[in-house]
């Protein structure tokens, strides 16, 4: 009888552990900062108990993640794309904004997501930039503009002119560089995939390095409403996204994540990569800001 009460405890917390949720971002990102990461989710289980519990908690370098997160439109054309290394032991988050146009590999990141699929990107972008991606997930613009929402409505500084529709006025309305706009998720979005910067596709690299900085540094300002809502966003994100990202990676992380919110407000910075523009509209990176990313992923 009692072999058998174990092996029923045992089924509930492994269907438990297998609806578990996912990962917060960036992220940032552009999330993305949603996506970032998280350690010991196990919603409602012993796991999470035992971890709000834990003092005096410590991290070194070797806890350092670095996710990749794409985002594409309604159809399937690649918008953008974040690495985003999350490093716990200094409570940071480096952004790095890839434009589409970037060249890889002997071709564009756009064209290796659409060929080859975002397994593939991840490994050549990697490569390129010498960078060890540990994690990969793919956002359509409907997904994006979701978890953006439930992380707030933050303030961005537009760096050139553009046209935005205004539900309020049904109607285009100018905006100009300089300007402060609070914006949410479908804002956001414009922004980021916006196609007549007078400045070109660099505006949009760069903006999109900035709003998901910004959208990180609001969600972890907040510490409390933070700390309540990452399973929302794990599970829009989990449920959603192409990610190679498993269930055991999400619990092993939930802990530095809330470690992390409990201890910055504002972790994260983008740096957008410099190099040049081609004719043909491509773009390649320096070989020095390459270089340098050793120094600011391993402070």
């Amino acid at each position: 009888m009692e072999a058998s009460k174990n092996k029923k405890k045992d089924s509930k917390i492994t269907v438990a552990i297998v609806y578990a949720a996912a990962l917060l971002i960036f992220l940032a990102v552009f999330g993305f900062i949603g996506y970032m990461v998280v350690r010991n989710f196990v919603p409602g289980g012993e796991a999470v108990q035992e971890s709000e519990m834990e003092e005096n908690i410590t991290y070194s370098n070797d806890d350092k993640s670095t996710f990749m997160y794409t985002l594409s439109d309604n159809q399937n054309r690649l918008t953008s794309v974040m690495i985003a290394t999350f490093m716990p032991s200094t409570q940071k988050i480096v952004l790095i904004p890839i434009t589409p146009y970037t060249e890889c590999d002997g071709t564009i990141v756009a064209d290796i997501y659409t060929n080859a699929g975002i397994a593939q990107l991840s490994e050549k972008l990697g490569s390129l930039m010498n960078i060890k991606i540990d994690k990969y997930m793919s956002m359509n613009e409907s997904t994006f503009s979701e978890i953006l929402n439930i992380m707030g409505t933050p303030m961005v500084t537009l760096i050139d002119d553009i046209e935005l529709y205004d539900k309020a006025t049904d109607s285009e309305i100018m905006h100009y560089k300089g300007e402060k706009l609070a914006i949410d998720g479908s804002i956001a979005c414009a922004l980021i995939s916006y196609e007549e910067y007078s400045g070109g596709p660099a505006v949009n690299m760069k903006l999109a390095g900035e709003i998901a900085a910004a959208y990180t540094n609001n969600f972890f300002s907040h510490t409390e409403y933070a700390k309540n809502n990452i399973d929302s966003i794990f599970k829009k994100e989990y449920s959603d996204a192409d990610t190679n990202m498993t269930t055991d990676d999400y619990n092993l992380m939930k802990n530095a994540i809330i470690y992390v919110i409990e201890n910055s407000s504002s972790p994260s910075y983008s740096l957008t990569p410099t190099g040049g523009w081609t004719e043909q509209g491509t773009f390649a990176i320096d070989g020095d800001f390459i270089s340098q990313l050793d120094g600011y992923l391993n402070e």
